[in-house]
């Protein structure tokens, strides 16, 4: 009988602690923001201004078979932060991913560069046309099934 009434103070403690460990698993992020990975997802740019510390970078041209509100946009903190925005509509979509620093966004060995957009690269997978460029300390990788052409109107209208 003596092993049995320590089974119940086991029990207490053990509660106790799973407990103290699953509030310093959800406090732990709001104390330190640079601790949540993502994806993270944004109501607005501001919200996403305010999360990954710089301001989105979206096309200012967009074609209207994308619709006009952005279907999701998205944050990710680490390793490298990230903002990720994408247009989906009618089986069209475009979607722009915005990281600062880190590797170079992964390309194919045939990729090329875009005519007079310097540390760029442009490649076709599948329907998807892939643009990678690099602007002030910033990879930005636009993915869409829209004409390839169009990847070079949507590079040169980038803004905050």
């Amino acid at each position: 009988m003596d092993r049995l009434r320590g089974l119940g103070s086991f029990v207490l403690i053990a509660a106790g602690v799973l407990v103290a460990l699953r509030l310093t698993h959800y406090a732990l992020p709001v104390v330190f923001p640079e601790t949540r990975q993502g994806p993270i997802a944004v109501a607005d740019l501001e919200e996403a201004r305010r999360l990954v510390g710089f301001d989105p970078l979206v096309p200012a041209y967009r074609p209207e078979q994308l619709g006009v509100r952005p279907s999701e946009m998205t944050v990710t903190l680490s390793p490298y932060p990230a903002f990720a925005i994408a247009w989906r509509n009618a089986g069209h979509f475009l979607s722009v991913t915005q990281q600062r620093g880190g590797p170079r966004p992964l390309q194919p060995p045939l990729a090329r560069p875009l005519d007079n957009l310097p540390d760029s690269a442009w490649w076709m997978e599948d329907t998807h046309a892939h643009l990678a460029l690099s602007r002030d300390g910033f990879w930005i990788h636009i993915v869409t099934n829209l004409p390839s052409r169009e990847l070079r109107r949507f590079a040169d209208t980038l803004s905050s």
